[in-house]
């Protein structure tokens, strides 16, 4: 028979409201809310520290063909070479299926760069990283980090309407700013997010299954990332709505 878990932290600080005989004053209330978005803050800086880290481990797993491709020993694909013995290589025949060097450096600065951006706004999110200010007459976007580039193509997604909106005529032509159903910050990550399909649904396409899988990592961190980054939007909202239930002590 399993047996429950003790109350976290938080229950125990939330289970005082509970507690009609032990009624706090406004001053109380406050501290029981600061210390549970304390406990927040320090959470997330310890998963954004993680997801740096796994977008590091990435990125350095990348170079590592670099070294095989300058010697000419390089595999038929990037993930034999690690799971073979390191002197077992690749023959001539091998070679000529493997993409040549530049092509592998593009599609690594290609995807590179998209991870750049996504640990860029995650380091400022930590708080690791303060970007500098917008100098007037520019105004900020409320997308992040995110380029000026990006920007106008954030501004202009929109989504489309549901089924039963699409079967009224008067409601054929609104859309909806994805900024009102989702953060800008999770949007942003989202573009990045869709920018990293082409290079391993091409590689698909072409047979190098085995290159595709390599090229999924970036895909796959960046789908954590949102997860991560939505869970802490959800746990912020949260805590508003709790500061919204402080009562007046002298009136409980």
């Amino acid at each position: 028979m399993s047996q429950r878990k003790g109350p976290t932290a938080n229950e125990e600080l939330l289970s005082q409201y509970d507690d009609m005989s032990n009624v706090m004053d406004d001053t109380e209330q406050e501290q029981v809310i600061q210390k549970i978005r304390a406990d927040n803050d320090k959470a997330n800086y310890v998963y954004r520290a993680a997801l740096l880290l796994v977008y590091a481990l990435v990125g350095l797993l990348y170079l590592t063909p670099i070294p095989t491709y300058l010697m000419g020993s390089h595999p038929k694909s990037h993930i034999t070479l690690f799971l073979h013995h390191h002197t077992v290589i690749g023959t001539e025949d091998d070679l000529t299926y493997l993409p040549a060097f530049p092509i592998y450096l593009s599609v690594l600065l290609y995807l590179g760069y998209i991870m750049y951006l996504a640990a860029y706004e995650l380091a400022t999110r930590a708080g690791m990283l303060h970007p500098k200010s917008v100098a007037y007459p520019s105004q900020p976007h409320p997308f992040g980090t995110a380029p000026g580039w990006i920007v106008p193509v954030l501004r202009d997604i929109r989504l489309q309407p549901s089924g039963s909106a699409r079967a009224d005529p008067n409601k054929q032509d609104t859309k909806t700013e994805i900024t009102k159903a989702l953060p800008p910050h999770i949007v942003y990550l989202g573009f990045l997010w869709v920018c990293t399909w082409p290079v391993p649904l091409v590689t698909f396409g072409a047979g190098a299954f085995d290159d595709a899988a390599w090229w999924t990592f970036p895909f796959g961190v960046l789908s954590l990332h949102m997860i991560v980054e939505w869970w802490m939007y959800k746990a912020e909202r949260d805590m508003l709505g709790l500061s919204g239930l402080k009562y007046n002590y002298k009136g409980a």
